[in-house]
């Protein structure tokens, strides 16, 4: 009896625990597998939404007479309100984790719950991303129907403002013709006086080095980060400039002037990265970077490749030039992981603006102007690769 009892209970826990084992039981392919289908589903997502959100755009600009230059970030900036701030963090926090749970190191033993995990936060990031669709599209309805109102009654009140005219009232009102008189008799001619001559205008002016544009955000880095101590083995200042005058094709003003931010916050780059990147979605996704790595304490450069959250104002822009200047790194292989951004660090001038990010010991200033200074103000991770990335994270 007691046998058959221990027996039962072996097959009890067999057939229970059969299911347990079988949960368990992955591998590195399932969880590319996943993140695949995360990024599929996520490209369907932006490449159903993104024709009738521009259409919106449009239709904002033609309400509010807008110039085609910069329409569709002056209607992302009008319906920008903490609902969408919210959605975007949220869809950067799922990100990260789509991202970070979704590698198996090589050699590595995958953890099969982790796997559940991606497929839970991948979920949660769609439905994220389908909300902050359609509540653009609620908001960007909603502000061309005021564009619109307004417009209707501006025109209304100039019209009403307009003077009436009628012409029975206009002919009585009219002056009687001037009795012709006798003409008077002719006086003597003489000269005009000359006319006075008109000043010499001297077009001569250059542009205000001290000029800071009403855009400026600037935030120095918070007391509580812990910044490296001042490098003095790295580039110079003078280095670095003439690289970026290389590359960016010439040194703007605001462009020297982050430069020289982060000399006086970090000291001198150990390493420096010159490349180029673009955006991949409208909605959410990533945008994707290549470049050259130089380090001083290599020699010859090096190929390497980055990619990271793009949720802001991005409409696939590409081309963007950025400059990475990075601290405390002596080894190419440190660069490999993920770098994170230190709250409190943004300093933007202008058009031009960089964004402290960290991992491990190794600090990053990412410079970017234009469209690029735009999206890294969004940045909550940046991860560089020796290779091209495999996946949509």
């Amino acid at each position: 009896m007691r046998s058959f009892i221990a027996f039962g209970a072996v097959f009890v826990s067999f057939v229970l625990g059969a299911p347990t084992l079988q949960a368990a039981t992955c591998t590195a392919k399932d969880f590319a597998a996943a993140v695949d289908q995360s990024g599929a589903n996520l490209r369907a997502l932006t490449l159903a939404a993104q024709p009738k959100l521009q259409e919106r755009m449009r239709r904002y600009k033609a309400a509010k007479n807008l110039d085609d230059a910069d329409f569709e970030n002056l209607a992302l900036d009008a319906i920008q309100d903490a609902k969408l701030d919210a959605l975007d963090q949220k869809s950067s926090a799922l990100l990260l984790t789509v991202d970070s749970l979704g590698r198996v190191p090589d050699g590595a033993e995958p953890d099969c719950a982790k796997l559940d995990q991606v497929k839970s936060a991948a979920a949660e990031l769609n439905t994220v991303i389908k909300a902050k669709s359609d509540y653009m599209l609620q908001r960007l309805d909603e502000k061309i129907a005021e564009a619109e109102k307004t417009a209707t009654a501006a025109k209304s009140d100039a019209v009403a403002a307009a003077p009436k005219k009628n012409p029975e009232s206009a002919a009585r009102a009219a002056p009687a013709p001037p009795k012709p008189t006798a003409p008077a008799p002719a006086a003597a001619s003489k000269p005009p006086p000359p006319a006075p001559a008109a000043p010499e205008w001297a077009a001569s002016t250059k542009p205000d080095d001290t000029y800071v544009s009403p855009d400026v955000a600037m935030k120095e880095p918070e007391p509580s980060v812990a910044l490296p101590p001042p490098e003095q083995d790295g580039y110079t200042v003078e280095e670095i400039r003439d690289a970026s005058r290389g590359f960016f094709g010439t040194i703007t003003t605001n462009l020297g002037t982050v430069i020289e931010h982060s000399f006086k916050q970090l000291g001198r780059p150990t390493a420096y990265v010159l490349g180029i990147e673009g955006g991949g979605a409208f909605l959410a996704g990533l945008r994707f970077g290549e470049g050259t790595l130089y380090m001083r304490s290599e020699k010859g450069t090096k190929k390497v490749y980055w990619h990271g959250p793009s949720l802001g104002t991005d409409f696939g822009a590409s081309g963007s030039r950025t400059i990475f200047l990075i601290y405390q790194m002596y080894s190419p292989n440190l660069l490999y992981r993920n770098f994170t951004g230190i709250d409190g660090s943004a300093y933007f001038v202008g058009g031009v603006g960089v964004t402290l990010l960290k991992g491990g010991p190794v600090i990053m200033a990412p410079i970017r102007s234009g469209v690029g200074m735009r999206l890294g103000a969004n940045v909550g991770y940046l991860r560089f690769t020796e290779r091209p990335t495999w996946n949509p994270f």
